[in-house]
């Protein structure tokens, strides 16, 4: 149990947070700081026809819920889908599930990576892939398939920074009357740095990631992580968390 533990969040608002909703359940006091916003990208009307009709993919590859929704929420549902699906992570394919559909492929790695290592040896050369994502996402996924099949990718949400963030939170990680601070993005990071540069002392923030990738996006802001999880996802956030205070309370 977390009894009296203050972890401010700062995923975007949404009303499915399931990581908030399970630190309220330990009894965590849950203080909201969204640093960034979603918001979806309309599709080009021929290429979702093309994509739906015509077979112009064998595979999607999602990796995010965002990724799903951006996708889906522009499609009429049909019935049958002339593609195959890669997700990463079992939120994102709680999202497919979600929306109707199942994943032919799940992969639970650390990083959206780690998905090629499953899904290359399941291809043909003449496959063409299709990575749906959000504007910030790098192009290391595409890259790596184009060097065996072509792929391309669909940005289907833009990823921005929140305009500004609360005064008393921001006042509340400056005097430190917190015990964690949750980063489930690079995107996430990137805007807190530049909403609190000079205001916090990073030194002695007391951040917790959800993965490799927004560590890394951590350190390269002079912020070390005090948790880490081990698994991607929300089961594996939750389960670091509750690991570093069973161990604060045993110093």
């Amino acid at each position: 149990m977390l009894n009296g533990k203050i972890i401010i969040n700062t995923r975007p608002e949404a009303s499915d947070d399931q990581i908030a909703e399970a630190l309220c359940k330990l009894n965590a006091t849950v203080v909201p700081m969204p640093l960034i916003e979603i918001k979806p990208i309309a599709i080009d009307k021929v290429l979702l026809r093309g994509i739906i009709q015509g077979g112009a993919f064998q595979w999607l590859i999602f990796t995010s819920k965002n990724g799903v929704d951006g996708f889906f929420d522009q499609l009429s549902k049909p019935e049958k889908l002339p593609f195959r699906i890669a997700v990463y992570g079992l939120r994102t394919a709680e999202a497919l599930q979600e929306q109707g559909y199942s994943a032919d492929l799940v992969n639970q790695g650390n990083t959206g990576a780690e998905l090629l290592d499953d899904l290359i040896p399941l291809l043909r050369k003449e496959d063409k892939i299709l990575i749906v994502t959000g504007n910030l996402a790098p192009d290391v996924l595409q890259d790596r398939l184009n060097e065996v099949v072509t792929a391309e990718r669909l940005d289907v949400y833009h990823t921005q920074f929140v305009a500004k963030v609360p005064t008393g939170t921001m006042q509340r990680i400056a005097a430190a009357n917190y015990d964690l601070i949750l980063f489930t993005s690079p995107s996430g990071v990137k805007s807190f740095v530049h909403q609190v540069q000079n205001k916090v002392d990073f030194a002695h923030l007391k951040a917790a990631s959800i993965g490799p990738s927004t560590t890394k996006a951590l350190l390269e802001a002079g912020i070390h992580p005090c948790v880490e999880a081990t698994t991607s996802g929300k089961k594996g956030l939750i389960h670091a968390i509750e690991n570093y205070f069973a161990a604060e309370r045993q110093l």
